[in-house]
């Protein structure tokens, strides 16, 4: 069945989606911008997981990404060694309530990423290229230099630090990402200035779920 069922079965048609072919053992999906995202499933590693396991490659403008990942019956989705250079409007395709967009490209470098139930963390470090951002709900773009994300698991949480990439000790916003998927996330004023587009304050702190 899964060698022959579609893969919109698996992709639903969500606003970032611009097509989608193939099955859900060997498919791909268009994603707005350009990049589409191809999958082939896993036999043996989904056996072993007790879940879908595939190996999957994100490509287009500004994007060579790829990486493994393993979705559990109850949805959660575990991806493993994701390395490679990304356009930023994949950020909609993984995060959607994102209150802006960006112009930009990502260096990717995370050990593993792992949301929606279970135990959720992330690992390793992002990188960007001066590019620009601007909001969702109206406002002209906002330059951005160089920025260096970096996410550390220890314990039972996972530390998360976005600086300019040239000024490392300048933390722009800060978060605690629980195993349970509570987040908090806070914005320090250099970070309210460098980063309007978010709209949140100098000094905000905010509480929610992944």
């Amino acid at each position: 069945m899964l060698a022959t069922a579609p893969a919109s079965l698996l992709v639903r048609n969500v606003p970032w989606r611009s097509g989608v072919a193939g099955t859900i053992w060997n498919g791909e999906v268009g994603v707005a911008g350009g990049s589409k995202l191809e999958w082939q499933l896993a036999p043996l590693r989904s056996l072993t997981s007790l879940g879908l396991a595939a190996d999957w490659k994100a490509t287009g403008p500004d994007t060579d990404l790829g990486g493994r990942a393993l979705v559990h019956l109850g949805g959660r989705t575990v991806l493993d060694h994701v390395s490679g250079a990304a356009d930023a409007s994949l950020l909609q395709a993984i995060q959607p309530d994102l209150p802006f967009t960006c112009q930009l490209v990502m260096q990717v470098e995370m050990a593993r990423i792992a949301v929606r139930g279970g135990s959720q963390m992330m690992d390793g470090k992002v990188t960007t290229d001066p590019g620009s951002c601007r909001p969702k709900a109206g406002g002209g773009p906002t330059a951005v230099p160089a920025l260096l994300l970096t996410a550390e698991h220890v314990g039972p949480r996972t530390t998360i630090r976005l600086t300019p990439a040239t000024q490392r000790r300048q933390v722009l916003l800060d978060a605690v990402l629980g195993e349970d998927g509570t987040l908090d996330l806070g914005m320090s004023k250099d970070g309210a200035a460098a980063l309007p587009f978010v709209g949140l304050p100098g000094g905000a702190r905010i509480q929610g779920k992944m």
